[in-house]
């Protein structure tokens, strides 16, 4: 890739700009709380563009491009999982998250089933958030490598620098800022990327002759549409970086709303990648699939939009990075770093879950540097899969269903994740993961039901046989 002075100088302004933005709206920020939930005052703006920040990244943007350069208009179901995903959390499970004056899902979950569930439910929801981290890293360490010709080991020691600058100084309401000022901008992008590609894709002759069932929506079958939807659904609704968002809403009205507008973000941003990448297939063959929306936005836009499209991309990336690992960092401060360490004073876990932020960072990266080649939208579908033990007990704590005694949490937690975890690297098993860790989980939950249900059985089977035993009883 050859970035002219132009494109380059526009790209480096828009990234510092939006991070920029972010800084400066956050201030000094003195305490935990506030870094890790603005004091419980974002607007419905801000609840939009934490979600939006965190969703709109590697998978949405350049995932989706990556798979449709293979699999045409069917790799939009990504992003309607997405959009669908935020909508039911806006429905039903927004009011519930801001009321419950929580700062992480975990903690909902040991309200419920005592702490024994914290540190397993966190370890379980960091693992799932680390490869959606994952997902967007790799993409940022190819684009920044490219355009800067530079070594994927110097791209990343960039990425972490600009991840680091990104979250560190401005917490979750930095993210917020820059987040919705950074869907703002990409949408804009996204729409000329819209034009230009959908004027160059009517003078190809036959999308299917290049991509075969191109133009077909289950070009994957059934299977993958439904597994995308509902993997989606469910990994959003129970992830940390999305629910921190909500519980840092002003009110209810501000949490439903904010996941309203994100869901309204992110459903159509599938499209013009995938028309892009359409594009460059039908033109550019030879492009490497994981730089076709790049690529187009390069060569194809007018040099200053390409060098904002640039710009962009790249800060989605960052942002969804530094929203998940945020995520995770709340996580472990909180739920194990507190409990571990005893830490308890305010500057305490402030430096804690900093210092978390910047763990996290380098592990997620190296990790991306053993597995560039990959797909992105893999580690995508492994993090939502993943999320499969923690989310049914969840929904149950949410809603207060007491179907699931409290000694049956972990294992139930436990059994659904390794089920869904080992479902096609192991079993190779044609059922989507997440809905193997489903079943496995309500297995666990009706042999919970069944097990409390012999044992009050035989307890007042006891108690009948020694009524009838101890004659004192029988005027009871």
């Amino acid at each position: 890739m050859t970035v002219t002075l132009m494109q380059l100088a526009m790209m480096v302004a828009t990234i510092g700009i939006i991070i920029g933005a972010g800084i400066w709206s956050a201030g000094r920020i003195k305490s935990s709380e506030s870094f890790s939930l603005n004091g419980r005052k974002a607007s419905a703006g801000m609840v939009a563009g934490a979600i939006a920040g965190s969703c709109i990244g590697g998978g949405a943007t350049i995932g989706t491009s990556q798979m449709a350069f293979t699999f045409g208009i069917s790799a939009w179901w990504f992003t309607i999982g997405i959009g669908t995903g935020f909508l039911l959390m806006g429905l039903f499970f927004a009011r519930r998250f801001r009321e419950s004056g929580r700062e992480t899902i975990t903690q909902l979950l040991i309200d419920t089933y005592g702490s024994g569930s914290g540190p397993v439910a966190s370890l379980i929801s960091s693992c799932g958030i680390f490869f959606a981290a994952v997902a967007s890293v790799l993409p940022a360490i190819h684009i920044i490598s490219q355009l800067l010709s530079t070594t994927v080991y110097t791209a990343s020691a960039i990425l972490f620098f600009l991840i680091i600058v990104y979250i560190y100084f401005g917490g979750i309401k930095g993210a917020s800022v820059s987040g919705l000022l950074k869907s703002v901008i990409l949408w804009l992008m996204l729409f000329a990327i819209c034009i230009t590609a959908g004027r160059g894709l009517l003078k190809v002759d036959s999308i299917e002759n290049i991509i075969p069932h191109g133009l077909d929506l289950f070009a994957q079958g059934i299977w993958m549409p439904l597994e995308n939807v509902i993997s989606m659904s469910a990994g959003l609704l129970c992830a940390q970086n999305y629910a921190q968002a909500i519980f840092s809403a002003k009110d209810v009205k501000a949490a439903r709303t904010g996941c309203f507008a994100a869901a309204a973000l992110s459903l159509p941003v599938g499209i013009p990648c995938i028309m892009a990448s359409m594009y460059m297939k039908a033109n550019h063959p030879e492009v490497s699939p994981i730089m076709a929306l790049p690529e187009f936005a390069l060569h194809h836009l007018p040099e200053s939009l390409s060098g904002i499209t640039l710009g962009v991309l790249i800060i989605a990336l960052i942002s969804s990075i530094a929203g998940l690992t945020l995520g995770i960092s709340t996580l472990l401060t909180r739920d194990i770093w507190t409990r571990l360490f005893r830490l308890s004073g305010n500057s305490e876990i402030l430096r804690a879950n900093r210092l978390s932020v910047i763990m996290i960072s380098v592990l997620t990266i190296t990790f991306s540097l053993c597995h560039l080649e990959s797909q992105v939208l893999t580690w995508n579908l492994l993090a939502l899969a993943l999320r499969a033990g923690v989310f049914i007990p969840l929904v149950l704590a949410l809603y207060r269903i007491k179907q699931l005694p409290p000694l049956w949490a972990v294992p139930t937690m436990l059994t659904g994740t390794l089920a869904a975890g080992i479902a096609k690297p192991v079993l190779h098993t044609g059922i989507p993961p997440l809905f193997l860790g489903f079943a496995v989980a309500l297995l666990m939950i009706a042999m919970a039901n069944l097990a409390g249900q012999h044992f009050n059985y035989r307890v007042l089977r006891l108690m009948a046989e020694t009524k009838r035993k101890l004659p004192f009883m029988h005027h009871a």
